[in-house]
């Protein structure tokens, strides 16, 4: 274990992360790490990828980037992972959300969709999705990540489709 790792990790067999002990914690992730607590993949990624922590597999060995992108590679929509460095770098403090492709903006009451630009979508279920943020008290915001990485962020309110009557008139 580095001297600079500030948070220690474990890669378990069934390919869940703890955080096995914490030595520093930084500011932005205060209340979202806790020892023994469980870590999303695309944070300890994140803390991995910034020095913040290092993982070590049960046995104790050091496992590299590259070992726990391999191990990972079922739980981890690269896209969101873009979308998590993006918003940490502008100081926001964000965890998971409860799909891989959903983070939070902790303190903002913030759910943050995630999808490539040539993701599908259907109208009925993004409605679902804000309907289901705004009775939470949370706002919805999309972050489409195109083919260079680049992220733009677009938030989506809740309208509503009204059923057009027939009168003789089609609109």
């Amino acid at each position: 274990m580095s001297c600079k790792s500030k948070i220690k990790l474990k890669l378990l067999k069934d390919g869940k992360i703890v955080v096995d002990a914490i030595f520093s914690l930084p500011k932005e992730l205060q209340g979202v790490l806790k020892e023994g607590g469980s870590v999303d993949p695309i944070l300890a990624l994140h803390l991995v990828f910034n020095n913040v922590a290092k993982v070590e597999d049960e046995s104790g060995m050091e496992v590299d980037l590259v070992r726990l992108i391999e191990k990972l590679q079922g739980n981890l929509s690269s896209s969101a992972l873009l979308v998590l460095l993006d918003l940490m770098k502008r100081g926001r403090k964000v965890v998971p959300g409860a799909t891989e492709n959903d983070l939070v903006l902790l303190n903002e009451k913030v759910v943050i969709h995630v999808l490539d630009e040539d993701a599908d979508i259907s109208v009925e279920e993004l409605y679902n999705m804000v309907d289901n943020a705004i009775k939470q008290g949370y706002r919805f915001i999309v972050a489409i990540v195109d083919m260079y990485g680049d992220v733009t962020y677009y938030e989506v309110t809740k309208t509503s489709f009204p059923k057009i009557e027939r009168s003789g008139e089609f609109i």
